[in-house]
């Protein structure tokens, strides 16, 4: 997956999807949701009062919005990710949020996306925090591990190959992009590690793990030590 910072209006960025979010209890949607729900007419505002979106955390509602009733509104979808009740909102909730919105998203046969950034309006949290934990949650929730399975499988759901960040704000730009980064290696860091441990044990002995690690620290600029037999019983290990 692709992931990449745009400077833009949420409401006239083109794109498949676009994830906005909600607090609980909250009446009336403000910031960039706010935005949407205007360029939508009140659709959002009106699918709370009618109880349809709560904002509970792991809720999400996919709406669709046809060009010619919303031209207002470049986003051919709009995904709207609950985040629960504003005390219990942290870091771990935009990772698991933005994790399970790429789940969302796949499944409905979307390519590419683009989300606001979560934490970083009324929950006053860090930018480049929340985008890091944005990038890590993307990452991670569009791992799949299917190295051994075959080609053939027509009922597989399609990658999301593009995930970007719309920030309207140009101060913030620099810390987004710099969370993005931090984000992406922390994640593909994790898959490498589900990768190691789900593969079958026949394939991936003690020696193909330090080879794994011989080639994340040549890819990094690092050194690598590994220990053989006699360096351990050396150490007494």
């Amino acid at each position: 997956m692709d992931l990449a910072v745009v400077s833009a209006d949420v409401t006239a960025h083109a794109t498949d999807a676009l994830v906005v979010n909600l607090f609980q209890g909250v009446a009336g949607p403000g910031g960039a949701t706010g935005a949407v729900d205007h360029a939508l007419g009140g659709l959002i505002s009106r699918l709370i009062a009618d109880g349809e979106i709560k904002g509970r955390s792991g809720e999400f509602t996919l709406i669709h919005t046809p060009a010619d009733r919303y031209s207002g509104l470049a986003p051919r979808r709009v995904l709207v990710a609950g985040l629960g009740a504003t005390a219990k909102f942290d870091l771990d909730a935009v990772r698991s949020v933005t994790a399970e919105a790429v789940r969302r998203l796949e499944r409905s046969g979307v390519k590419r996306a683009a989300t606001i950034v979560h934490g970083a309006g009324i929950a006053g949290l860090s930018p480049l925090a929340c985008a890091e934990a944005i990038a890590e949650g993307a990452v991670l929730g569009g791992y799949r591990f299917d190295r051994y399975k075959t080609s053939s499988n027509e009922d597989a759901d399609p990658r999301l190959g593009l995930l970007e960040l719309v920030e309207r704000d140009n101060g913030r730009l620099a810390a987004i992009e710099e969370g993005v980064r931090r984000g992406r290696v922390l994640g593909e860091a994790a898959c490498l590690a589900r990768d190691m441990v789900n593969e079958p044990a026949n394939a991936f002995p003690p020696s193909k793990m330090a080879d794994a690690a011989r080639k994340v620290a040549a890819d990094s600029g690092l050194t690598c030590a590994v220990l053989e037999r006699a360096d351990v019983e050396k150490l007494g290990m």
